[in-house]
């Protein structure tokens, strides 16, 4: 059947004819003609849609008549599981049963999510370097019998980090084909599917991981879907990056292990004793390594630059893992699966080479250098400037057609910032709005005695408030914080009072992120306090939320090295980082934030913003106007207008 967008969109249509609970949305009709004329034309597409523009059937419909028809292979990232859990359990299924289409999907997720036989098989008999973990194998066998994935979420019971870090998917410990269990395999089982499947619903890292090895994580695909594409440039950054810490050495050596004790019963004991000998002296040198680190890392970031990185350089870390390599190169093996074991180590010890050496010399100019505090102990990081020549390389040049879709996406009404940021020269580009009816669904409010963040008793006056916000509205407020400190703060000053009229906090960090959404949802009369993670992903529908409070205006902080040498690079180049990054960040984050509020068309609330920059500074007027069209006022008492 070819695709037609009226005819599955339009009132009549194939959509209101199947669906009881579907509503035709221009916006959402607009899209997906957008979306399957891109794929068509093999042309890349950003696409910014409002909240309530229903995006995911926007671009899975197109996308199923695309591989339908053109027998092409599409991949869906996400930045979230919970989205990606919506579209392969809901919204897929649904379509499958909608569409006059038989089309084939698949969700893939990092191989450590999937448990691995043959380590299951080492910890059963014993043969693990981690022998605590024999009381667990009987649980684990028995779930492995009844279990069609092996996906570690689908587990009965809950499985411990500890335990499961001992017998999941690894590719360092795979030998992949010379595996006795490869045919049985739970992840190459999948992986076999994949290539037959027409819709694979991943993650963002995933996708990315894919063209950093060379495109040998996914099966090759035609065209590649990205929602909420506001966070890639984030995760290219950390797919780009490379890390030393404590934690890698030791991971290092615990793969090591695994393959000792494969090694011990096939090979002399003096070359298995030797390699183990390395593997020790490898965790020790690493060990003490770090523990000189310390007294040089005086704050929770130190840059590693040309005039200190002499300080960081260990030579005898690389030379333990030159002596490694040479090991096992020089360790005579026939075909199969130990020999398959070592390869993998082989190269993993190359790679963590390679990483090391290029932290030590702290001299690529496309990258910046730190040494960081993680928790007790002290990491190395390396981290690119920029990842736009790196997208454009493997990511815009090798797919035809990628769609970009998110709510937020344009600042100052263009895509321009985002696309430099990525490295997308040419794509169609699109802006939809919200089917929502922000003016009378919607109050912005800028209290008439909002402060700036620099005054000394801010903290207490944003508590002040978001007393007031919760007199007015009763209850069922989402105060966005931009530091766990200020956060804390603010939350320490309101208990008292909270306490004494009955209300509820509820803070991140004190539980899980779910936890906290849900105890929120069951206790009207509270309040609920978070950062970074809180600003996006939050849906929260009905009477529940009733103000969302946007304690100060999101500008990202330099105190993170990418973004200090980031803003340095665009001030090099005679640009103003102010201006030319900053604002444009601070406006993605408030309209994330402000997203928060209306998640469906019966939904009403407010949206208070308590830093006054946004009405007196020179660029607050760039921040307003991105926002959706809500009512304006200074004054809290309107709140309740909307009750």
């Amino acid at each position: 059947m070819e695709y037609n967008t009226q005819a599955i969109f339009a009132p009549k249509g194939l959509l209101e004819k199947n669906l009881t609970l579907y509503e035709y949305r221009q916006e959402q009709a607009t899209m997906a003609e957008q979306i399957h004329r891109c794929f068509i034309q093999q042309e890349h597409g950003i696409i910014e849609a409002g909240t309530g523009v229903g995006k995911s059937l926007a671009y899975l419909i197109p996308a199923i008549y695309y591989t339908c028809k053109e027998k092409k292979r599409i991949v869906v990232a996400t930045h979230t599981i919970n989205l990606q859990e919506q579209l392969y359990k809901k919204d897929i299924p649904m379509l499958q049963k909608t569409l006059p289409l038989q089309v084939t999907c698949a969700i893939f997720k990092g191989r450590s999510n999937y448990i691995c036989l043959r380590r299951l098989q080492e910890v059963t008999l014993g043969q693990s370097a981690q022998q605590g973990l024999v009381r667990y194998a009987e649980t684990l066998n028995l779930w492995t019998e009844s279990s069609s994935t092996g996906d570690r979420s689908d587990s009965p019971t809950p499985i411990p980090d500890q335990v499961w870090n001992g017998v999941c998917c690894q590719k360092e410990s795979c030998p992949e084909e010379d595996c006795s269990f490869f045919k049985s395999c739970y992840y190459w089982q999948l992986r076999h599917r994949l290539s037959k499947t027409q819709i694979i619903v991943t993650n963002h890292s995933l996708l990315l991981a894919d063209f950093v090895t060379d495109n040998s994580v996914l099966p090759r695909f035609d065209g590649v879907i990205i929602d909420e594409a506001h966070n890639l440039e984030d995760i290219a950054t950390n797919a780009f990056s490379h890390q030393l810490s404590p934690q890698r050495i030791a991971a290092y050596y615990r793969t090591g292990l695994q393959l000792y004790y494969q090694l011990r019963p096939v090979i002399p004991m003096h070359e298995s004793e030797d390699f183990r000998s390395l593997l020790d002296s490898f965790i020790t040198e690493g060990s003490t390594y770090f523990q000189q680190l310390k007294p040089l890392v005086t704050s929770y970031t130190t840059p590693i630059d040309q005039k200190n990185k002499d300080k960081f350089i260990h030579q005898p870390l690389l030379t333990q893992l030159t002596m490694l390599a040479k090991h096992i190169k020089e360790t005579k093996l026939d075909d199969g699966e130990i020999s398959g074991l070592a390869s993998q180590f082989l190269e993993y010890t190359s790679s963590l080479y390679e990483n090391t050496e290029l932290i030590f010399q702290a001299a690529d100019p496309n990258y910046v250098f730190w040494a960081e505090v993680q928790g007790s102990d002290v990491g190395l990081q390396a981290a690119p400037l920029s990842v736009a020549q790196s997208l454009q390389k493997t990511l815009f040049s090798k797919v035809k057609s990628t769609i970009l879709t998110s709510a937020t996406l344009s600042t100052n009404q263009t895509f321009d910032y985002f696309k430099e940021r990525i490295g997308l020269t040419h794509a169609q580009e699109l802006q939809l709005g919200s089917p929502f009816d922000y003016r009378s669904q919607a109050v912005l409010c800028v209290p008439s005695n909002a402060q700036n963040p620099n005054h000394p008793n801010y903290d207490w006056y944003t508590a002040y408030f978001l007393l007031h916000i919760l007199a007015r509205t009763k209850g069922g407020v989402l105060a966005l914080f931009t530091s766990y400190q200020g956060m804390e703060a603010v939350a320490d000053l309101m208990q008292g009072k909270l306490d004494e009229v009955g209300y509820q906090l509820f803070m991140q960090g004190d539980d899980s992120r779910q936890n906290l959404i849900r105890n929120f949802l069951a206790t009207p009369q509270s309040i609920l306090l978070g950062t970074n993670s809180f600003w996006e992903g939050v849906d929260i529908q009905g009477s529940a939320l009733r103000a969302v409070a946007i304690t100060r205006l999101p500008f990202t902080v330099p105190d993170r090295p990418v973004t200090a040498a980031r803003l340095k690079a665009i001030e090099a180049q005679g640009g103003n980082s102010f201006q030319s990054y900053s604002v444009p960040q601070a406006i993605l984050r408030l309209k994330q934030g402000f997203g928060r509020l209306i998640r469906a068309k019966t939904d009403q609330g407010a949206v208070v913003i308590l830093d006054q920059r946004i009405l007196t500074a020179s660029y607050g007027k760039q921040l307003l106007e991105s926002l959706p069209p809500a009512q304006f006022t200074r004054n809290l008492d309107d709140l309740g207008q909307l009750s």
